[in-house]
């Protein structure tokens, strides 16, 4: 009789086991994902938003998690700990894709920029020019809410910061891009 099959093996017994009989190691990933398995799916799918990746994300998430379970010590939940990787992965993917779907985008999609009257420019312009000059976590926030079309509590959700934080992120790196923009049309 096996002993992984008779489901008195609770979280605990199963990394224990997961951490000390490496013969035993698929088999008791297996039933020590199976209780995460759609709720992890869903936060890559809602944090990726992109059909046609998730399966890749979630595979990389499944083996991150598979690489680090020797390692890990019974201090936290588990739940948030597996979650935390899928987050990780996830940004990373996002992270990686920035910077290979940036496109001409209309003026009119930047709020506050838009509003400015003094700069004469072009009805589409080069981001990736202008995004060069951003730093990595204001090109990140303009990419989530331009590019990705996430909300604001979507991207504080996604970035782990306060909306409040997200609207002052968002805010400061639109006006930084309307600054670059401005000096760049202006006549030297």
């Amino acid at each position: 009789m096996n002993i992984l099959n008779n489901g008195l093996l609770n979280e605990s017994d199963l990394l224990y086991v997961f951490q000390n009989n490496r013969l035993k190691r698929n088999e008791v990933f297996s039933l020590l994902m199976k209780p995460y398995w759609s709720s992890l799916y869903s936060r890559c799918r809602y944090r990726i938003n992109d059909n046609g990746s998730i399966d890749d994300v979630v595979q990389d998430v499944l083996l991150r998690i598979y690489q680090a379970l020797p390692k890990y010590c019974h201090q936290g939940v588990f739940r948030t700990w597996i979650y935390k990787i899928a987050d990780n992965v996830s940004y990373s993917y996002l992270a990686k894709n920035m910077k290979y779907n940036k496109k001409n985008i209309s003026i009119n999609n930047i709020e506050p920029v838009s509003s400015y009257n003094q700069v004469n420019i072009d009805d589409k312009i080069d981001m990736d020019i202008l995004l060069d000059e951003l730093s990595y976590s204001e090109q990140e926030i303009i990419d989530l809410r331009f590019y990705q079309d996430l909300t604001l509590l979507e991207i504080s959700d996604i970035l782990c910061i306060t909306i409040s934080a997200c609207k002052m992120r968002l805010y400061r790196a639109l006006k930084l891009l309307h600054e670059i923009l401005f000096r760049k049309k202006m006549p030297e």
